[in-house]
């Protein structure tokens, strides 16, 4: 059984729900279901307080050296949005302890970011492939494969794939947002 079965297992053998167990957790219903489901790798931080709540032997599972140099391709963390079917996968093991979190973003064709954001930090972005159309703040400009950006994500921004093929980026965002934002709040 992986990390996620298990705590799905214990969870309902415990007759907790998704919500009670976020609450307590301190996350939300929609990432511990992520979780459950083995589709994100949450922070050891995270990990320690479902095993301590659900009574789960650990050892195993934690290293408490988190800090992991190299992560090969078939090992990183892929994040499917339902909505866009956008693709973030996270270039690092933890961005939850790091300053920035890159990631390698695979935007689909006529999909777009579900909507205007603004949150705390700054984002630098390479467009390794494809058209996007990237609208911050007033100003609105279309990349393609070669061209970069960097702003504040402080200021309302907004893309969408405009080309006819997958639009591949790299994208950093720092202070990371990947859990603290698409998670835990909705913007």
């Amino acid at each position: 059984m992986d990390i996620g079965e298990q705590i799905k297992y214990e969870r309902k053998r415990r007759n907790i729900t998704l919500k009670v167990l976020a609450e307590l957790v301190k996350c939300s219903p929609n990432y511990l279901s992520l979780i459950e489901k083995n589709k994100v790798n949450p922070s050891a931080k995270v990990l320690r307080r479902l095993f301590e709540i659900l009574e789960i032997q650990h050892e195993e599972y934690l290293n408490d050296n988190d800090e992991q140099i190299f992560v090969k391709k078939e090992k990183r963390t892929r994040i499917v949005y339902p909505n866009n079917k956008v693709i973030r996968e996270l270039l690092v093991k933890d961005p939850s302890n790091k300053l920035m979190e890159p990631a390698y973003k695979i935007i689909p064709v006529n999909s777009d970011s579900n909507g205007w954001h603004r949150h705390k930090g700054e984002e630098f972005g390479y467009i390794l492939n494809g058209k996007l159309e990237l609208r911050v703040a007033d100003e609105v400009c279309v990349l393609e494969k070669g061209d970069s950006f960097y702003f504040s994500s402080s200021l309302m921004h907004y893309y969408k794939n405009v080309g006819d093929c997958d639009v591949e980026t790299i994208w950093i965002v720092a202070p990371p947002s990947s859990f603290k934002y698409l998670f835990l709040k909705k913007h």
